[in-house]
């Protein structure tokens, strides 16, 4: 699990691991984040840890709502196709995160 590039937990957090991000509890805030425009890791190796699962969940229906624009920044392979209620106040992060990884 250690061996996994993160590209934003570790700018936020410090964590420079997977392993850190899921003990840290800001780096579990941001782990559907990280799993949305981080397309190198296979998440669903890590379904295993609970975080990981809640955070692939989140990420596919935020994936699902704004596909066209995550693909436009982060040309990630697609998430599974999930629908489900997004808390619109997390759309500034989003937004941030998406500017980040395009620097």
């Amino acid at each position: 699990m250690s061996e996994e590039r993160l590209k934003v937990i570790p700018f936020f957090t410090g964590a420079k691991t997977l392993e850190e991000a899921i003990k840290d509890r800001k780096g579990v805030k941001l782990l559907w984040l990280e799993i949305l425009v981080n397309g190198d890791i296979n998440w669903e190796d890590y379904h295993k840890e609970e975080q990981v699962k809640i955070a692939y969940e989140k990420a596919c229906i935020w994936y699902t709502k704004f596909r066209s624009m995550i693909q436009a920044y982060t040309g990630r392979p697609p998430l599974e196709t999930k629908r489900g209620k997004i808390d619109e106040r997390e759309y500034r992060r989003l937004i941030e995160v998406l500017n980040f990884v395009t620097r």
